[in-house]
């Protein structure tokens, strides 16, 4: 009876050791309200919600597996009933009081990292002219960012405006440039690029002229962000590097985790994957040093992409793994939702679709929980891409459809662009060439309107490939040169290589085949240069074809080989269906009948395994094949 006793009392201390909520005498203190005096209290009806408060706030125990939102149920049910005593300051208390997080957060603060955005909002408008000028700017700062992260831009620039307004008029130099940046953030969102760096820099002379080093930092670091949305990666780089320099002078580590991870995002938008590793790693390594759970998960999430990129799907799904596991142990909703849709991705490009539209629709049912428009629509761009690459044209159809309206209803125009461009390569796949032209051609205005430098150049690569199947070669190069030379402008490797890859496309199409080898032995050595694995492979693929068709089998045969080998490496069995299909037709060529059935027949295996449109082609050659034989 003794030992069991004794196990009780040390899991109880077990469960105050983990919780994230600070004592109920502390915080009941902090309140200023002593239980004993409450009998004392008049009217009844009064005394009976003060009972209430206490109740919760002393005597609520969530379960051993409770979620966030549960363990500080007590903190947000005593505070609606301070709300019903109009008690508005012990309310705002209750909302400041410090959480036993790794960062040691306000409840309302912690409540927005962990995308309970609903649940957080309700708070701040019960609260909104109940206090002081003070309190209304942090309410109206947080339904901001509460709409920012919701993909409701249009609400966060109203809020963050109120914010700025009561700013001004306390003469808050600091709030003033605080609701600046913000506003700023969300004009970046809605890719109106040009308005949001005018804000910053507004933003950042504010900052400069009080010294507030820290904020300046984090600025320049924005400004880098919004450089990047432009394609001007060099801009990029310096502020991203002026951002670094300053967190290293004040010692913000922090700070210098997030430049480095901005860092590390321009050289993935180049294609310099080895810089981008590196930054990702050193950020990875200052967010386990000081704790930042969130900045750890947010780093491994970007090496995982980065990996991904370079063909590395083993390494990228663990990255994307472990990224997963901390966002659900700080209850990260967006977060989880950023990594299960990144999963997904990962899966796409093995070709392993059935996994990738379950990773996919799990990532939309998160952003649809938590009420965030943007990563539904995000969600729903993959699963688009998934239906796409799966020849079910009718489904991605359809999620694009519903990318672009979620899109035109948040304001965000880049992301209309994609979604456009994505609508025109179904109906391109389709044979619907006017339409696909129309979609293409609204997907380059937009791009054109808001600066968008790599989104211009895919609409005028898309733009070509339908000329190409149109048979305006002539027009189809033209579009090709005018991608490739977007490409070298703001010095994107891998645009560099898709243009090159496509007008190697354009000029087979002609059957002027030694241009075209000429475009993909370019392509293929940026992709070695840069390591792109994946593109290697499919570039060596694309070469094979072009050789057969130009009659050069061996060296047909030992492109298509070296395309084998790093395809299987690498686990990307879409592509290597393809390359399989190719030595059929080459051993075909070289009337080696048995040599071509075997590769035909494993080609047949895999796109029938994957249900993709290269079964009906590898279906005809063995019939073909099987005819000879016989």
């Amino acid at each position: 009876m003794n030992h069991t006793t004794e196990l009780s009392n040390h899991d109880e201390l077990s469960l105050q050791e983990v919780s994230i909520t600070p004592s109920s005498n502390l915080v009941l203190a902090e309140l200023g309200i002593d239980p004993t005096d409450i009998k004392y209290i008049k009217p009844r009806w009064k005394r009976t919600q003060y009972r209430a408060i206490v109740n919760w706030i002393a005597n609520y125990k969530p379960h051993l597996d409770a979620s966030n939102i549960e363990e500080v149920k007590g903190f947000i049910e005593a505070f609606h009933h301070l709300c019903e005593v109009e008690n508005w300051g012990q309310a705002k208390n209750l909302l400041s009081i410090d959480l036993n997080t790794p960062t040691n957060e306000e409840l309302h603060a912690q409540m927005r990292l962990w995308s309970y955005y609903r649940q957080v909002s309700d708070l701040y408008d019960r609260l909104l002219g109940k206090l002081d000028s003070r309190w209304d700017a942090i309410c109206w700062n947080g339904l901001g960012i509460v709409a920012n992260s919701t993909g409701n831009y249009h609400r966060g620039i109203e809020c963050h405006q109120q914010h700025l307004g009561i700013a001004r008029s306390l003469g808050d130099r600091q709030e003033e440039a605080m609701a600046l940046g913000n506003i700023a953030i969300t004009y970046n969102s809605l890719g109106d690029v040009t308005r949001a760096i005018e804000l910053y820099e507004q933003c950042l002379a504010l900052l400069q002229e009080i010294g507030d080093r820290q904020g300046e930092g984090r600025v320049l670091g924005n400004l880098g962000i919004a450089y990047n949305s432009l394609g001007n990666f060099s801009q990029a780089i310096e502020y991203h590097q002026q951002h670094l320099a300053i967190a290293q002078e004040i010692g913000n580590l922090q700070g210098e985790g997030i430049a480095l991870s901005g860092l590390g995002f321009v050289y993935y938008e180049l294609g310099n994957y080895e810089q981008a590793i590196g930054c990702h790693e050193k950020h990875l390594s200052i967010a386990r040093t000081i704790g930042d759970r969130q900045g750890e998960g947010t780093a491994l999430g970007n090496l995982g992409n980065t990996y991904n990129s370079l063909g590395d799907y083993v390494c990228a799904i663990e990255y994307h793994q472990r990224h997963l596991t901390i966002a659900r142990e700080v209850g990260d909703r967006q977060g989880e939702g950023n990594a299960l849709g990144n999963l997904g991705n990962v899966y796409n490009r093995l070709g392993n679709y059935v996994v990738a539209i379950e990773y996919h629709q799990k990532y939309l049912t998160i952003a649809q929980t938590i009420g965030d428009l943007q990563g539904q629509g995000t969600a729903l761009g993959n699963l688009g891409n998934t239906y796409y690459f799966l020849g079910d044209y009718a489904k991605a159809g359809d999620c694009y459809h519903k990318h672009l309206a979620i899109s035109r209803e948040i304001g965000d125009r880049k992301a209309e662009g994609n979604a456009l461009g994505n609508l025109g390569n179904v109906c391109d796949a389709q044979g619907n060439y006017e339409q696909a032209i129309n979609y293409h051609q609204q997907h380059l205005m937009i791009a054109r309107e808001i600066g968008d430098r790599q989104g211009e150049a895919g609409a005028l690569g898309n733009l070509g490939n339908i000329c190409d199947a149109q048979g305006n070669y002539e027009q189809a190069i033209n579009y090709h040169h005018q991608h490739l030379t977007i490409a070298l402008e703001i010095g994107d490797r891998q645009g560099q290589a898709t243009a090159l890859i496509n007008l190697g496309d354009a000029y087979c199409s002609q059957k002027h085949f030694w241009g075209a080898i000429d475009y993909y032995q370019q392509a293929l050595r940026i992709a070695r240069e840069i390591g792109d694995r994946q593109g290697e492979g499919m570039t060596l693929c694309n070469l094979g074809a072009i050789l057969i068709e130009s009659g050069q089998y061996s060296e047909a045969l030992e492109s298509l080989r070296q395309a084998l080998e790093i395809l299987c490496k690498i686990g990307d069995i879409y592509t290597e269906a393809t390359v399989l299909y190719n030595l059929a037709k080459v051993y075909e060529k070289l009337t080696y009948s048995e040599q071509a059935l075997m590769y035909c027949i494993q080609a047949l295996s895999i796109a029938t395994e994957l249900d993709i449109p290269l079964q009906k082609k590898c279906i005809k050659l063995k019939q073909k094949l099987e005819r000879r034989h016989n």
